[in-house]
């Protein structure tokens, strides 16, 4: 079979424009790496948008404008119909259950003389996502989770283990995560841990720490 070389050469053009591109996904941001979704879905598309797509590429340098673009038109794709919910900086709750068991039981925190580490209250087959210590990233695909199954999430012995945090698991029928971000008050303090849980009908969000203590996790984090 020949190699289509224009082909390559867009696609590498793409590639290290999408690569100085950090614009992130709106709501989905903590379940999928924005840049790997862009490039995948543009190398799907026909050679001759492909290649319509390198001469913007080109032409636009490094910073490529029309990134955010595709980048939204993708993540629409992922919501589908989905409604958004972000309760974060409300005192309602987003959750009254999660995955068949009431919220406050859903995520279990253990602390180590070492860190913290995570387990949730759910069985199944999940694709993990897990970001953190500056430019750190963990992708497993179809990982066996049960109720004992622990993720540690803060390890004071590695480098840089005061960042902020995320961890994700995703299924096509329920995905889950959490993250320390930063609370968006305004004025600088501490990290906040937030849930965010997508099944079929939403995507939501809120303040784990409405419905646990989230001081653990959030312990001399960077903000």
């Amino acid at each position: 079979m020949e190699t289509n070389l224009r082909r390559v050469r867009d696609i590498v053009s793409i590639k290290r424009t999408i690569w100085s591109n950090y614009d992130r996904f709106r709501t989905l941001g903590v379940f999928y790496l924005e840049r790997n979704e862009v490039l995948d879905r543009i190398c799907a598309m026909p050679e001759e948008e492909i290649a319509k797509i390198a001469a913007e590429c080109r032409e636009g340098g490094v910073r490529w404008r029309s990134f955010t673009k595709h980048m939204n038109k993708i993540e629409s794709a992922l919501l589908g119909n989905r409604e958004i919910v972000d309760l974060g900086q409300s005192d309602e709750r987003a959750f009254d259950t999660v995955a068949g068991v009431p919220a406050e039981e859903f995520v279990k925190i253990r602390e180590s003389a070492s860190g913290v580490s995570v387990s949730f209250s759910v069985t199944g087959t999940f694709d993990l996502l897990q970001r953190g210590n500056r430019n750190g990233c963990c992708e497993i695909r179809g990982i066996r989770v049960t109720p004992e199954t622990e993720f540690t999430v803060v390890n004071e012995l590695l480098p840089y283990w005061e960042d902020r945090y995320t961890l994700a698991l995703k299924s096509p029928e329920l995905s889950f995560a959490i993250a320390a971000e930063d609370p968006k008050l305004g004025k600088k303090g501490s990290a906040c841990v937030r849930l965010y849980v997508m099944d079929e009908n939403r995507a939501a969000a809120d303040d784990l720490g409405k419905y646990t203590d989230t001081a653990p996790l959030t312990l001399w984090i960077n903000p």
